[in-house]
């Protein structure tokens, strides 16, 4: 590490450190063995990995010999216990190596080792944390199925017993069809991925998947919606409606996806890692240019804090080292906390949480009194389908919502006012209803 960016972290720690005691800057800290244990075990359980904590250690060691002129002998032992933990993580770390290709963030080396190369193989091709969390859950329940103690017991694992597990899944736990496949795509995954072995066609009993006719407001019903909400829950239902979005491309925007000379909305790496334009709402471009003036003030107090990076995929914030600090690539809707990054470890501003906006979207939904159960996936089956109605080409709405395949989009002729609801019943025509 240079000497200057060594200098910041050591005052950023020796801050953290003053805090977490209750000191002010220029009272003097405690350099004990008892009051270094302590913020020791607080970073440990923020995730932090030995080497920071060894650095940590090694601040307060200095603060002592130098500053304070005080015997830090009582630091040697732990600075040195803590100097074979960090070597013992290295090995952990090298041995998940997969082809040339290192994981980044932190991997719990006391994890299995299967699970511990599925996480580096997930991490090392980009894949979503929804995904790391979703396929390491399916693959723990996997080993507790067939008792996988140790790694050389999977290669005893036979086609058939994939067929079991996901057949149980389908008969005795009546999962869901998609439950189900994302069971699949796991196992699949971590045998393809991470063990290099082929499964032979699997015949399980696979749970049916139901053809449901998607749920939509009414225009009016839309606007009562709307009404309830405030600030920026509003501008992102507001969004969700106008532009077709799905809740995770809006949340996921940055500063630079907004072309307002365009109209336009730039959404990237969605579903199927395809990237589309967006309809950007005139009615709400102005709320839209407040919140990145917003934005713009709030990073650049983050900024002062040492705390100005966003999270960038692994390559490009490889590729572009210095983007993950500049304002383009900040989230528009940010989160009004900082938080701990669970795979780096790095502290800094995320997006604003699908669940932080579910509470906020459930609550409008109630106050306006909807007889509908609306989610938020409702305003993009709201949107489809009154573009429809309003006579807009299906060819249109199936590049604008970003449909691989034209049957996807048909779905909405069902609940269209031009489909086969605004077909006149022929009772109506024989009671003159």
């Amino acid at each position: 590490m240079a000497p200057r960016k060594q200098a910041d972290w050591g005052r950023f720690w020796m801050a953290r450190y003053r805090k977490f005691h209750g000191r002010r800057p220029g009272e003097v800290v405690p350099v004990d063995r008892d009051s270094a244990i302590a913020f020791l075990v607080q970073i440990k359980n923020e995730g932090k990995p030995a080497w920071q904590r060894l650095q940590v250690l090694r601040g307060i060691k200095e603060v002592g010999d130098t500053v304070l002129r005080v015997s830090t002998d009582h630091l040697d032992l732990m600075i040195e216990q803590l100097g074979k933990l960090v070597e013992k993580e290295k090995v952990a770390a090298i041995e998940l190596i997969d082809h040339g290709e290192r994981a980044p963030g932190l991997i719990d080396p006391n994890e299995p080792i299967v699970i511990q190369r599925l996480r580096a193989k997930i991490r090392a091709e980009h894949l979503a944390i929804k995904t790391e969390k979703a396929y390491v859950t399916w693959t723990q329940r996997f080993i507790r199925r067939f008792s996988l103690t140790s790694d050389s017991d999977w290669s005893n694992v036979s086609d058939r017993a994939v067929e079991t597990f996901l057949t149980e899944l389908a008969v005795e736990r009546n999962v869901s069809a998609s439950t189900q496949n994302q069971a699949f795509a796991a196992i699949l995954y971590v045998f393809r991925k991470v063990l290099r072995r082929e499964l032979n066609s699997i015949d399980a009993v696979r749970a049916k998947r139901p053809q449901n006719i998607p749920l939509v407001l009414t225009v009016d019903e839309t606007l009562q919606l709307i009404d309830k909400l405030h600030g920026i829950d509003r501008m992102i239902v507001s969004l969700l409606y106008g532009s077709g979005m799905r809740l995770n491309e809006a949340l996921r925007l940055r500063i630079k996806d907004i072309d307002f000379d365009r109209k336009q909305i730039f959404i990237h790496d969605a579903k199927g890692m395809k990237d589309r334009a967006a309809i950007l709402p005139c009615t709400i471009s102005k709320s839209l240019l407040d919140q990145v003036e917003m934005r713009r003030l709030q990073h650049e107090l983050d900024t002062r804090e040492g705390l100005g990076s966003v999270y960038l995929p692994f390559a490009l914030a490889k590729k572009y080292p210095k983007a993950r600090f500049e304002f383009s690539w900040q989230y528009l809707f940010a989160a009004s906390k900082i938080s701990r990054d669970p795979r780096s470890g790095e502290f800094r501003r995320h997006h604003k949480s699908e669940n932080s906006f579910g509470r906020a979207f459930t609550a409008a939904v109630e106050m306006a009194e909807l007889s509908k159960p609306a989610h938020s996936h409702t305003m993009r089956h709201s949107f489809a389908t009154h573009l429809l109605d309003s006579g807009s080409d299906i060819r249109t709405i199936q590049e604008l919502l970003g449909h691989a395949d034209i049957s996807t989009t048909m779905i909405y002729t069902h609940v269209s006012k031009n489909g086969p609801s605004g077909v006149k019943s022929p009772l109506d025509r024989l009671m003159g209803g």
